[in-house]
């Protein structure tokens, strides 16, 4: 029996979970431009347009667009986690 088997199996599984984690992280940190541009208030003022905020603004709404693809994924891996390694590791120090 090979000793090593198990070893590399937990070494995968942490990696995944730790590459599931950072995606998780650029998902929430998408939302950053859109809070600043919300600093601005919900409805822009025309001097805010002027300066280009409203094309930031919809810049910023695209961006998070595909969130809901990303927790997706972030939530499939998980469950690919749980069933290779019993844990679904939505957070890798568990």
């Amino acid at each position: 029996m090979n000793v090593d088997a198990p070893r590399r199996h937990r070494l995968w599984v942490t990696l995944v979970a730790w590459a599931n984690f950072v995606l998780l992280m650029l998902a929430v940190m998408k939302f950053i431009p859109l809070v600043i541009s919300l600093s601005y208030g919900i409805d822009l003022a025309p001097e805010h347009i002027a300066r280009g905020l409203g094309h930031e603004r919809a810049w910023a709404l695209d961006l998070i667009s595909d969130t809901p693809y990303l927790i997706t994924v972030w939530l499939l891996v998980g469950g690919l986690l749980r069933w290779q390694g019993g844990q679904a590791r939505l957070v890798p120090w568990q």
